[in-house]
């Protein structure tokens, strides 16, 4: 008899009205799903009814353990005996509750909870919770203490965590809510390895080991890939948003193309929400705060909710969680237009469906939306050079021009005070909309178990900047971006003998982006671009004035590419269990892609009219005028077709592990993966640019481990990766272009990144957690001969500089993500107390894409602390106290160096402090 049957019968004829049967016979159900090898899931679900039925069995002992002589003693004094049981019915109730209190969260560096919520994730995934395990949502969220018991679906299936041989760091549901882990910036607090600029959508760019940033290229595909509920994110751009309801994050490094995705040749964030469950469970959460620019008033509200419940038995179950996320911004707009900068302001939802019409098929309808209107995409002036590194003086710089007489003495925030506030008053506060379907459906049929998903998804943004960031109109620039994508995975997993387990699967994938980058000039332009000669040449008079103005005044250029992509794989993995410690894990993936793009440039008034020539003063004034429009609008041309790529590109594993014994494994791993080509362009003519494949070797060597009783998790890993003909966004002198230099993608010929990682956590008592995750990563350029040379070295002293054997952008040393939890019953009241700090720290490295001595941020630490008081019971009610680094550091995650028109800008500027106060209700 199945499961569910059992379950439903033994509801029929009512045995669970017993409590004692109730107690034992639920536990026994789990315990023998357990021992025969069911998934960890419904191990720690029944602990969990264990705990929960404690006080039922204490209770039968002691009728049982009164024999024949209960009758006597109640006869005698009844009222005496009744209340004496009763007494220790609730001492046995408070002992559960102190147990369940005492299930503390996983390590935020590479342990995640395994909660109620990853049952209910189980049966929707495949697995087989039985709904007498569901129940267990209706009690206060417990999480596994065992550290054995922690479960992923990294290789596309429920394991251990600790019996996976790949270097993963997994983040809980619980700590992400803890720790406010909202999105891909906070997530580089608490994974180490990680590193992420996200100034917005379109340049969000995020590495693992230092490799896989991309920024602001819409025809470039990111190297670290991003996985929402089994869907692969096409553009980078997909992963700008808040992630709530979570079950957990997990962090896989390495390449991961066998299963996890196309492209992925440095790694993976796979990000799986909590799925619809059958039982009433949810929560409500309501927060306030404010940063250093809310001295009186709060300057953020957040909110967020999810509930979930059974709208048929058995058979249809829904989950509907929402969020709205707004709070000031730590820049303060000195401008007249005021507001903040670098805000939040942001909401969206998701609508999940779980349709179960047998025991055999499950289907996941999984809807979601999320959009954000923020001022942001800003770069605080932080440093104006007055002389190029070898001595020479700047004759123009950003300075120089806005400090002509035309700006009648404007002084722009230049230096330390651009940490706090800005001058802006042309930009626009920047629209990102996300949003998607898709289907998940899990059939087991014959001996193994079908899976299709299939996902249809969306990104749209649209920036309007003010380039120069001051109070005049000079110009407003940024880029359109509508992409879409079309995705079908099906795949197939069963175990033909009892010492091979395989997965089969067909990946296709269509998309398809409309890119277009903008400028629009305004009144002010032409003071501000002209050249000496000619700005002195038009301000000899009005006339001149005059034309100055009406240079570039409403001028625009736009840029237009279309990048398309079909793809197609097939793969393979096999897990070939040599002996019960030994495993050899082996898999491939061959992909097929087909790739085009098209270009156009054009010029026109914003209104849509053709450009005239400047007129209306002497020839040497309409001769400059007509000079200082040229300069800015360059060369056009009509629309062309870059040359297609059709391409075949391979990804493999083979992946040795073995168990020395039930706690300690070592595993040693060998993988490739490559990246296909793309079809690129030179912006400044439309001549295509031909860009190589990228290709990644990485050997690796670990040990996952278990100690003190299960009480210490350490997991290290050695590795070591290269990456050939590396794909960058790279800065290339171009005399047509306003800064000096255009952004081409290119190749980097080699990479290398080795080092060691590690994610640990210890449990001294049942109220206390000490973790740690650490890297150290020496990412270097192992060839990189021909690099363009920074802006601080004159292109007539040096063109080309070589950076062989330089730290890789982005990638610090040394990484270290510290963590204590403290998470104790106070003893009254049915108090518990809650507290807790998490702090990463990360050496020095250059954040310059063309290594600029002004491109170095000095290493940091940030500190997240929190504490709080929760109460136990169905319902739990929570009120917390927060402060996001608590220390107020200052650092960036990017740095543009400085042009002609532009000083040094930060446009990565962490977060700043913040203190929040959280209440929240679960259900």
């Amino acid at each position: 008899m199945s499961e569910k049957g059992l379950n439903r019968r033994s509801g029929q004829n009512g045995y669970f009205e017993n409590f004692v049967d109730h107690g034992f016979k639920r536990n026994l159900v789990a315990a023998s799903i357990s021992k025969a090898g069911g998934s960890t899931v419904h191990a720690v679900a029944g602990r969990q009814k264990l705990l929960h039925g404690s006080a039922m069995l204490v209770a039968a002992a002691c009728l049982i353990g009164s024999g024949s002589s209960l009758a006597e003693d109640v006869a005698g004094d009844p009222a005496s005996e009744i209340a004496r049981l009763k007494q220790k019915l609730a001492e046995a109730e408070q002992e559960n509750e102190l147990l369940k209190n005492s299930l503390v969260n996983a390590s935020a560096a590479g342990a995640a909870p395994v909660s109620a919520s990853t049952a209910n994730s189980a049966k929707a995934e495949g697995g087989s919770v039985t709904d007498t395990e569901e129940s267990s949502d209706k009690q206060p969220e417990v999480e596994a203490k065992n550290l054995s018991e922690v479960v992923v679906t990294s290789r596309r299936k429920e394991e251990k965590l600790q019996e996976v041989p790949v270097p993963i760091t997994v983040l809980g549901g619980k700590n992400l809510d803890r720790d406010r882990t909202l999105d891909v910036q906070d997530l580089t607090r608490r994974a180490p390895g990680v590193t992420a600029t996200t100034p917005n959508g379109r340049r969000t760019g995020i590495s693992i080991r230092g490799i896989g940033k991309a920024s602001g290229n819409d025809s470039m595909e990111p190297a670290v890939g991003v996985m929402i509920d089994d869907v692969f994110m096409s553009h980078v751009g997909m992963s700008y948003q808040d992630f709530t309801d979570l079950d957990r994050v997990e962090v896989l490094r390495g390449p991961q193309g066998t299963l996890m995705g196309k492209n992925t040749t440095i790694g993976v964030l796979n990000y799986v929400s909590k799925a619809p469950s059958f039982t009433q469970q949810g929560f409500v959460e309501g927060e306030v705060g404010g940063n250093q620019q809310n001295d009186i008033l709060p300057g953020a509200f957040k909110a967020r909710a999810s509930y979930s419940n059974a709208i048929v038995d058995d058979l249809l179950a829904f989950r509907a969680s929402s969020f709205i996320n707004t709070q000031d911004g730590d820049l303060h707009n000195i401008n007249a237009e005021g507001g903040t900068f670098n805000e939040r302001n942001r909401y969206g939802g998701r609508l999940q469906f779980l349709l179960t019409p047998a025991e055999a098929v499950r289907f996941r309808l999984n809807i979601d939306y999320a959009e954000s209107h923020e001022n942001s995409n800003v770069k605080p002036k932080m440093f104006e050079p007055a002389t190029f590194l070898d001595g020479s003086p700047r004759t123009t710089t950003y300075s120089s021009r806005i400090s002509r007489g035309y700006f009648n003495g404007y002084r722009p925030i230049i230096g330390d005070d651009a940490w706090n506030n800005i001058d802006i008053g042309q930009a626009q506060a920047l629209p990102t909309i996300n949003g998607g379907v898709s289907g998940k459906l899990d059939w087991d049929i014959g001996p193994g178990t079908l899976t299709s998903v299939l996902a249809y998804r969306e990104f749209h943004f649209n920036a309007k900047n003010d380039s120069e960031e001051t109070k005049f109109d000079i110009a407003r620039s940024g880029t359109k971006v509508d992409t879409k994508q079309y995705s079908e995975e099906l795949r197939y997993a069963w175990s033909p003998t009892d010492w091979l387990d395989t997965q089969s699967g067909l990946f296709l994938m269509h998309t398809e982006t409309d890119s277009t980058s903008r400028n629009l000039y305004g009144n002010d332009a032409g003071a501000f671009y002209a050249g000496n000669g000619d700005y002195n040449r038009l301000t000899t008079n009005a006339t001149g004035i005059g034309l100055l103005r009406g240079s570039l005044n409403n001028v625009y250029v736009a840029t237009n590419t279309t990048p398309a992509t079909d793809s197609a794989a097939l793969f393979e993995q096999v897990n070939w269990h040599i002996t019960d410690k030994a495993t050899l894990t082996l898999g491939i993936r061959e992909t097929f892609e087909s790739k085009n793009n098209s270009i156009e440039k054009t010029a026109t008034f914003y209104d849509g009219s053709a450009l005239t020539p400047v007129t209306g003063g002497t020839n040497a004034q309409n001769t400059a005028a007509n000079a200082i429009r040229a300069a800015r609008v360059q060369q056009t041309y009509d629309r062309q077709s870059g040359e297609r790529i059709d391409e075949w590109s391979t990804s493999w594993l083979a992946n040795p592990s073995y168990k020395i014994d039930e706690d300690v494994m070592v595993y040693a791993s060998a993988a490739g993966g490559q990246k296909s080509s793309s079809v690129q362009f030179n912006t400044s003519n439309g001549d295509s640019v031909y860009v190589k494949p990228e290709k990644s070797l990485d050997f690796g060597l670990g040990v996952k481990s278990l100690w003190l009783d299960k009480k210490v998790m350490l997991n290290v890993n050695l590795y070591h990766t290269t990456v050939t003909d590396y794909q960058a966004t790279t800065s290339i002198p171009d005399a047509t272009s306003q800064t000096g230099y255009r952004s081409e993608l290119g190749n980097i010929p080699e990479i290398t990144a080795m080092g060691v990682e590690v994610d640990s956590a210890y449990y001294p008592s049942s109220w206390l957690t000490f973790s740690f995750g650490g890297a150290y990563n020496h990412a270097r350029y192992t060839d990189w001969t021909t690099a363009t040379c920074p802006a601080e070295i004159p292109t007539s002293v040096q063109a080309v500089c070589d950076n062989t054997g330089k730290q890789v952008v982005g990638a610090p040393d040394l990484t270290g993500i510290f963590g204590v939890d403290l998470h104790k019953p106070l003893g009254f009241a049915g108090l518990t107390g809650h507290a807790w700090v998490n702090s990463v720290v990360r050496s020095s490295q250059n954040l310059e894409a063309q290594l600029s001595s002004w491109g170095v941020q000095d290493a940091y630490q940030v500190t997240d602390v929190g504490i709080g008081l929760f109460t136990g019971g169905k319902n739990k009610y929570e009120v917390n106290l927060v402060a996001n680094n608590v220390f107020d550091t200052q650092y960036t995650t990017s740095v543009n160096d400085y042009s002609n028109s532009y000083p040094v800008g930060y446009d990565g500027i962490g977060a700043r402090r913040y203190v929040g106060l959280v209440l929240k209700s679960t259900f």
